[in-house]
């Protein structure tokens, strides 16, 4: 038996905890345990560890027989997760549109709404699914998802009819700006099956009316935090807040904001990294020249933010927990339907024409671009074989790893801050607290929600 490549060992407050990547274990050790561990796994075979001991040490997989290979075990896992079809998972763009102007954005947007022709096609792709699935996602995107509200909740109901018939779970989740999410809007989604929704707010009101104007001009926050006030009564509302290192400073000023408005408790507020992104398109994202945090600035002010957020009670101690193919961009089984029916692999292709795939009407009919996405492997790449991270991020974002220029961006922010998430949920679990393994991706994409 050996040590698991994939284990971190933490000390806190004079205790020492053992996370395992492959699992998302956290095993708090007795006093003078790790050494005795440490011994054993390095081939001291009478130093006395405990068969309970061994059994905690092997279900949490820090403790692997000798001849394991667990990049291997970690390449079978991303296949098996590849290649599921057994679940069936649609991002749709119910408008490209936008009430919106932010000046980061990566889309190329034009008014447009998804018509009655797309809508059939979508559910004509699920009737073709139905048979084979026991589950089907919905994350409903844009633009700006609302603005087109109509193909929204006349789809859900359609999509939850034939699902509830076939008995095949549905479930929904929006991403949107929040300015359109008044009551009746939310008690709609609800009763749609939507059930979480990531709201953007970039700072407190100066900040975040300059990061994300109306379009034609108008200050968006006030609107938006009305609306947070009703909207975690009916969604879970994980609150996004896309930080460069001009704003980044003025976040404690927009927890103190939402605390005051009774927020605290009520939903998650996360940091999301921006980026400058040129994919040869008219996006603004093209001319922003706010200095952007490098991959592992960001880890190091999500660290920072999260103790921040905690004290407000706006966040908790985290760590990841294993995970199969990262994302839709490399998931066979997934699409990104846009609102003119057109096909994409990755969110942050929505708009632009170089990177279609097929169209939703004749959905089995793609093109070569296709084989780019699912021919991603980051098991071929030895920075991310050897890397403590790969469990948690399998290969990160395909999108970034397959640009010279972003590829730094590619990782998940584990790589860099590991041991201080680590040690900030070891914290918890000392003061009381239990362990939570989060999958939650709060990496490198650049959203304009």
């Amino acid at each position: 038996m050996r040590a698991s490549r994939y284990n971190v060992w933490v000390e806190e407050d004079g205790a020492d905890y053992l996370y395992n990547g492959m699992s998302g274990a956290l095993l708090r050790l007795g006093a003078g345990e790790r050494g005795v561990v440490e011994g054993y796994l390095g081939g001291e075979r009478g130093t006395g560890v405990s068969a309970a001991l061994l059994e905690s040490l092997a279900r949490g997989r820090m403790l692997v027989s000798d001849d394991t290979d667990e990049v291997a075990l970690l390449a079978k896992r991303y296949e098996l997760s590849r290649n599921d079809t057994s679940r069936l998972a649609l991002t749709i763009v119910t408008s490209l549109g936008c009430n919106f102007d932010c000046p980061y954005c990566f889309e190329d947007k034009h008014p447009s709404i998804l018509g009655p022709e797309v809508e059939a096609a979508c559910l004509q792709l699920l009737r073709d699914q139905l048979p084979k699935i026991n589950h089907f996602n919905v994350c409903w995107y844009g633009g700006e998802p609302l603005v087109g509200k109509r193909p929204l909740l006349s789809l859900s109901k359609a999509f939850i009819a034939l699902c509830d018939e076939a008995e095949v779970m549905y479930t929904s989740d929006i991403i949107t700006n929040g300015y359109l999410l008044d009551e009746h809007t939310c008690r709609e989604l609800r009763e749609c099956r939507v059930a979480s929704a990531q709201v953007t707010l970039d700072g407190p009101p100066d900040v975040h009316n300059r990061m994300r104007p109306l379009a034609g001009g108008g200050p968006s926050f006030d609107r938006i935090l009305e609306n947070l006030r009703h909207a975690v009564d009916y969604l879970q509302i994980a609150l996004r807040v896309n930080v460069d290192s001009e704003n980044y400073g003025r976040i404690e000023e927009l927890l103190e904001i939402l605390a005051a408005n009774g927020l605290a408790g009520k939903l998650f507020v996360y940091l999301g990294q921006l980026v400058a992104v040129d994919d040869g398109v008219a996006a603004p994202s093209t001319l922003y020249r706010s200095p952007c945090f490098t991959n592992k600035e960001f880890a190091d002010a999500q660290t920072e933010f999260t103790r921040l957020a905690m004290g407000f009670g706006f966040a908790g101690p985290s760590v990841p927990g294993p995970i199969g193919a990262p994302c839709t961009a490399v998931r066979s089984n997934e699409l990104l339907v846009g609102s003119d029916g057109e096909l994409y692999k990755c969110w942050e292709s929505v708009g632009n024409p170089n990177h279609v795939i097929g169209n939703i009407r004749d959905y089995r009919n793609t093109n070569g671009r296709l084989r780019r996405w699912l021919a991603y492997d980051p098991f071929t790449n030895e920075e991310c074989r050897s890397c403590v991270a790969l469990p948690v991020c399998m290969g990160g974002c395909a999108h970034h790893g397959m640009d010279v220029l972003q590829y730094e961006n590619r990782c998940d922010t584990f790589r860099h801050n590991y041991a201080e998430r680590i040690g900030l949920m070891a914290r918890t679990v000392a003061h009381g607290g239990e362990p939570v393994p989060v999958a939650l991706s709060t990496g490198p994409r650049m959203d304009t929600r």
